[in-house]
């Protein structure tokens, strides 16, 4: 029976907690920064393509800068290293009070190498305080925690938005007003995070069942880490799981840019639909926060579902999901304002549905991938989560960069014959690591005999 209660669950809860402040500013304020630069724009005050050039020059960095991360983090120490990385959030949210289009390039520079240690640092923490009994819980409680920002932001943005007709913009005193809430969450994050306890080392993952032919990435110096990074990426487990990467990051696109742009654009949904992404993003946390939390608290004294099935069931919903989108949606939905239909006319319960499922299962392929590099990486967590940031973010980038021609249908196309490739490979991972425990297990018997 595991103790919800001890001190490394409550690190975590602690560590879920800056997390949701921060993303809650962050993602509030991602779906809302085309709307505030248009709004500029229209006042003759900013180039209004520059939004699609700041989210560029955040996943260029942060996918570049995943190599450095646990480099950096050795250096400043896990603590310092989430102060750092909320300091460049606050930095770019701050900017939004005097909005400037180099100033945003330039914080967008510094969120995107923030956003690599955040993220990176988040891995290393969720290892340090966790076992492998612990470890499916720990990541269900972060994930839902963290993700649960979704259901809050979807709630701030329609008080924003419910009584504005879908022409109207944001004049600058709503938006100084709006990114000085965002400012000052993030700030108390900062302070949240920067509190964080260390661990205590005699019962950390790190010393409890680790495989000892790795190298244990306290002991290494900042160029030995980057070096280690790269040699883990030739681990066999960690090739197979390079599919799953990158799936969660083209569906990270898909179900946080894509498919709010489809709602966005299908006028027959309504005419609001800015309140509708709010419903979104509340469908969307809702989602996320449901299946974290009830994988997390199903594992929380036993394994009674394998990791293999439950990202068999993200795969499943994943693939029904994306038969109702394309049955939904008109196909220019993702390019271009429409009054066009899909296979059906537009309905907003449908839409709504799509997005609670389409978050539903990317916390299934989240928490697991994050409880798999737990379990089966002790002593390389920052390694082990700057690879998984790496390719996850290149496909994000990649994505929105095809997103940009892409009528719906290849969206769909792709992303379901990633979900069947990522899913195929996730549970050959977890055989290898399967197999060689059981390899273990009869060498062991043949000695005590």
């Amino acid at each position: 029976m595991i103790n919800l209660f001890n001190y490394q669950t409550i690190n975590v809860l602690q560590l879920s907690l800056g997390f949701f402040l921060v993303l809650f500013a962050f993602t509030s304020q991602s779906f809302i920064e085309e709307t505030v630069i248009d709004s500029y724009a229209a006042r003759g005050n900013f180039n209004k393509h520059v939004g699609y050039i700041s989210l560029a020059v955040i996943y260029a960095i942060d996918t570049i800068g995943n190599f450095f991360a646990p480099s950096i983090i050795r250096i400043l120490s896990v603590r310092w290293a989430f102060v750092l990385a909320v300091a460049a959030y606050a930095t770019f949210q701050i900017g939004f009070l005097f909005l400037n289009e180099i100033y945003l390039l330039i914080s967008s520079a510094f969120v995107g190498f923030g956003a690599t240690i955040f993220w990176t640092a988040q891995g290393k923490y969720l290892t340090l305080n966790s076992t492998k009994e612990t470890a499916g819980l720990h990541s269900g409680i972060f994930w839902a925690s963290a993700q649960g920002c979704l259901a809050f932001g979807g709630v701030f943005l329609y008080v924003v938005f419910r009584d504005s007709n879908e022409d109207d913009d944001i004049s600058e005193s709503t938006t100084r007003i709006i990114y000085g809430v965002f400012s000052s969450v993030t700030l108390i994050a900062l302070v949240i995070l920067g509190t964080l306890r260390l661990k205590r080392e005699e019962e950390s993952l790190e010393k409890v069942g680790a495989n000892k032919n790795e190298d244990d990435e306290d002991d290494l110096l900042p160029a030995e880490m980057f070096t280690s990074t790269f040699k883990l990426m030739l681990d066999k487990r960690m090739r197979l799981l390079i599919l799953p990467f990158m799936f969660t990051g083209i569906e990270l696109s898909f179900w946080s840019g894509i498919y709010p742009t489809c709602i966005s654009f299908t006028k027959k949904l309504g005419s609001n639909t800015n309140t509708l992404l709010a419903f979104n993003a509340m469908a969307q946390g809702a989602g996320q926060v449901i299946s974290g939390l009830f994988f997390g608290l199903l594992n929380s004294n036993s394994r009674k579902l394998k990791r293999e099935t439950i990202v068999l069931l993200g795969a499943t919903i994943h693939i029904l999901v994306f038969i109702a989108v394309y049955i939904n949606f008109p196909q220019n939905a993702p390019l271009d304002k429409t009054e066009d239909e899909g296979l059906i006319y537009p309905n907003i319960a449908i839409a709504l549905t799509c997005g609670f499922f389409l978050a539903f299962a990317d916390a299934c392929w989240n928490t697991q991938i994050f409880s798999f590099l737990i379990t089966y990486f002790p002593n390389q967590g920052s390694q082990a989560f700057a690879l998984n940031l790496f390719f996850e973010n290149l496909m994000t980038s990649a994505a929105f960069f095809y997103g940009t021609s892409f009528k719906l249908k290849y969206h769909l196309i792709i992303l379901s014959i990633g979900a069947i490739l990522g899913c195929i490979s996730f549970v050959m991972a977890e055989k290898v690591q399967d197999r060689s425990v059981e390899q273990s297990d009869k060498q062991v018997s043949k000695l005590e005999f």
